[in-house]
């Protein structure tokens, strides 16, 4: 009889082990779950600045995953290319950025602009996509309290 007793007494011992277990996995599964919630952001500008020398031609911005996207014919040395939209909730998409630099065509590749944990969620976004002398491509958020 003894040894069911002991028996009882480790299954119960399992059983509360178990218990506590899952008790704190759950706790850092919420607190996991709570780490990685983003505010949600809108967007409504979308600025192409050539800090460059250079004309850009044939540039074009677009999410390849919405199929959205825009052109600039070209745009003249220091010069801006921007595009108003209707504001609507940043998704966190990739996008891809095209455009002739001298006589080479570039490319970036699909990439995701960040939102700095400093935004306020209030203010819509202005993305903006800085072409430096060399030709290479800088992107980053802006807000301005006048896009509101």
């Amino acid at each position: 009889m003894a040894y069911f007793e002991q028996d009882t007494v480790t299954q119960e011992t399992s059983i509360e082990t178990m218990k506590k277990t899952v008790v704190v996995m759950s706790v850092i599964l919420v607190a996991a779950c709570a780490g990685t919630n983003r505010p949600s952001y809108s967007v409504n500008e979308i600025l192409l600045v050539n800090n460059s020398r250079e004309v850009l031609r044939e540039v074009k911005v677009s999410v390849p995953s919405t199929r959205r996207s825009f052109s600039c014919g070209s745009v003249a040395p220091l010069g801006i290319c921007g595009n108003k939209i209707p504001r609507r909730r940043y998704e966190y998409n990739p996008i891809r950025v095209e455009w002739t630099f001298g006589n080479r065509s570039r490319s970036t590749g699909e990439f995701i602009v960040q939102v700095p944990d400093t935004f306020s969620a209030e203010l819509p976004l202005r993305g903006v996509l800085a072409v430096s002398q060399d030709g290479s491509i800088e992107a980053y958020f802006e807000q301005d309290p006048r896009l509101n």
